[in-house]
């Protein structure tokens, strides 16, 4: 049987992909093989994996971070309904409630991660250490965000906190915090978040979120919000 041609292939080769992610084969957080890796794999094209990799990007699913590779960001497609909601939204108005959802995303996570998850995030704090030390480029947060939201267990704020990064991303305020931001500063601040989720430290999760978001947030114009647990750097 002769093999499908142009983007009926492309098609193909997205399905597949999506399979193995949906799977859990290549978990959220994880680095999917390169590109001519893939092609070898599946025994097509390079240009017909590149098409399915934006096709997966498009999706949701996979992010690819300069110099680091392509990266699970979630085990099925953004639901375009919340997508085409939350444009709606002034990028402002996105972010201060990406801040809630990442303050409950880190305690959430204290409390319910599981040992598989926990490893994850650890890997992805590792890559980032790999990324900072070789000087590969600027570290995005929405990665390890991602996996701490699906540690959480609570699929409803996972799902929340994928599209509104999805839609930061489309604002391009994702590009420009990660720019703007002293990456060895936000690798710190992911250590010390693994470290107090790893401990199952509720509160302490919750309050180095907050201080993490709120350092991001001063890199822009805009004037959020401080809320008391913001205040307290101070006293750090």
């Amino acid at each position: 049987m002769s093999q499908p041609s142009g983007s009926a292939l492309a098609r193909q080769t997205l399905a597949r992909l999506k399979a193995r992610i949906s799977s859990g084969e290549w978990p959220v957080g994880s680095r999917i093989p390169t590109e001519p890796e893939l092609t070898e794999e599946l025994n097509v094209g390079r240009s017909t994996v590149r098409e399915a990799v934006r096709s997966l990007a498009t999706l949701g699913m996979v992010e690819t971070l300069t110099a680091r590779g392509t990266f699970v960001r979630s085990l099925t497609p953004a639901p375009s309904l919340l997508l085409d909601a939350l444009a709606a939204y002034h990028p402002a108005e996105l972010i201060g409630i990406r801040r809630a959802l990442d303050v409950e995303a880190a305690q959430t996570a204290a409390a319910n991660w599981t040992a598989p998850l926990l490893e994850t995030m650890e890997s992805t704090i590792s890559a980032e250490m790999e990324t900072v030390r070789e000087g590969k480029g600027s570290v995005r947060c929405s990665l390890f965000h991602g996996v701490i939201a699906q540690a959480s267990g609570n699929r409803l704020l996972f799902d929340l906190v994928q599209n509104l990064s999805m839609a930061l991303d489309s604002s391009g305020l994702g590009d420009r915090i990660a720019g703007d931001v002293d990456p060895v500063v936000m690798l710190a601040d992911h250590d010390r978040l693994l470290t107090a989720i790893r401990a199952r430290d509720v509160a302490a999760a919750a309050h180095l979120m907050a201080l993490h978001v709120d350092t991001q947030l001063r890199t822009l114009q805009e004037s959020p919000v401080m809320t008391e647990l913001a205040s307290l750097r101070s006293e750090d």
